[in-house]
């Protein structure tokens, strides 16, 4: 799947969402580190890690690989999801958050769409 990774739809919304996740917990620093020490650290972690596992992808050939960063960027949409969703239980409330975990769900289902296709191309 070597590609350029810049010109994924993909990368750039997750991109995108790296950006909002920061900016979500820069606005509520203090609160998220009242709320459990790294918290926000964890957050900021896990969003550039969707990112940053699809952009490793691009490089590889090999489609088993390939799927196993894709996989690794679905768990971390899902571990980004479940901070913001703890972060609102706790009393984190930000106007931008439906946003936040719309864009969040949109890039996973990218990446089980992509992870699919790639499972039922022949292996490489």
């Amino acid at each position: 799947m070597p590609h350029n990774p810049n010109r994924l739809q993909v990368v750039q919304r997750a991109d995108a969402l790296v950006v909002e996740i920061h900016a979500f917990a820069s606005r509520h620093r203090r609160l998220l580190a009242d709320l459990s020490p790294g918290l926000r650290n964890q957050v900021v972690r896990a969003a550039a890690s969707i990112s940053l596992n699809l952009s490793e992808a691009c490089g590889y050939h090999a489609t088993p690989r390939v799927i196993a960063f894709l996989e690794v960027a679905i768990g971390s949409c899902n571990e980004v999801e479940r901070i913001l969703g703890l972060s609102d239980r706790l009393g984190v409330h930000d106007p931008r958050l439906s946003f936040i975990l719309g864009e969040i769900a949109a890039v996973r289902m990218m990446l089980y769409g992509l992870r699919r296709r790639l499972k039922h191309s022949p292996v490489s």
